[in-house]
């Protein structure tokens, strides 16, 4: 089992999902496309990567844009345990 930390937001009438990943998995490309997709099967809805020290983000332009100006504190963040 997996425990992640994970943002569902809706903001302007999008529903996002935000989830904190490991700095170095947004400079790797394929693993930051396979968890993208994954997690957008998951909770039905896009995805954003945060990375967990720098807050780097990955993901749908307009969403990054949005987040650019948010302080991740203030991100409705929970943990989700998957099998």
């Amino acid at each position: 089992m997996a425990t992640w930390e994970v943002a569902l937001v809706r903001e302007q009438g999008i529903e996002f999902g935000v989830v904190a990943v490991q700095d170095h998995v947004i400079n790797n490309p394929s693993e930051r496309e396979n968890l993208v997709s994954a997690w957008m099967v998951e909770l039905g809805r896009p995805v954003v990567l945060m990375g967990g020290r720098q807050h780097h983000t990955y993901g749908r332009r307009d969403i990054v844009n949005w987040l650019s100006g948010i302080n991740p504190s203030r991100l409705p963040w929970r943990r989700i345990t998957l099998n």
